[in-house]
């Protein structure tokens, strides 16, 4: 059986689906926000965010500098009650989430009752257009957002005191 890499190996139109898929979806708000369709998008050095030793050098020690920094502020200060601001955080997180699995289950599905798991890992099947796309969205987002607002809230809540 062959791989046409770079594309997605099921597409709900040809398949019959009435449905509104949740990619259709994601690539509709990713235009109104980007201004160019979601598959399109290229991780760029330099130009992409996150790509440079710079930028991440950058970002790590504000990242630092913030939690040392708030500690320190915090000290003599008394505790925030944040309950309600984090659960809206949560909720927002499990929302992101959830859509992103949604997104993920879409492209992968398919690609492993077609091609199998081992090429949905390491063959073309794995690295579409947009995969790498939810790829990019995932980092960016879900592994950068909760520690620093978690570290955030340990802080603003004089937890560590």
């Amino acid at each position: 059986m062959s791989v046409s890499y770079g594309q997605s190996p099921f597409d709900l139109k040809s398949a019959g689906l009435s449905l509104s898929s949740p990619w259709a979806s994601f690539d509709k708000l990713w235009q109104a926000v980007m201004g160019y369709p979601a598959a399109s998008f290229r991780i760029n050095e330099g130009k992409t965010p996150m790509t440079t030793s710079k930028e991440t050098a950058i970002v790590i020690t504000l990242y630092y500098v913030i939690i040392l920094g708030g500690r320190e502020l915090m000290r003599t200060r008394p505790a925030y009650k944040l309950n309600d601001l984090f659960l809206i955080h949560n909720f927002y997180l499990t929302v992101i989430s959830g859509a992103l699995l949604a997104l993920f289950v879409e492209q992968l599905i398919p690609s492993i009752w077609n091609y199998g798991v081992f090429d949905a890992i390491c063959g073309g099947s794995g690295w579409t257009k947009e995969l790498t796309t939810l790829y990019y969205v995932g980092e960016t987002f879900l592994e950068w957002t909760p520690p620093l607002t978690m570290s955030s809230s340990i802080i603003l809540r004089n937890m560590w005191n």
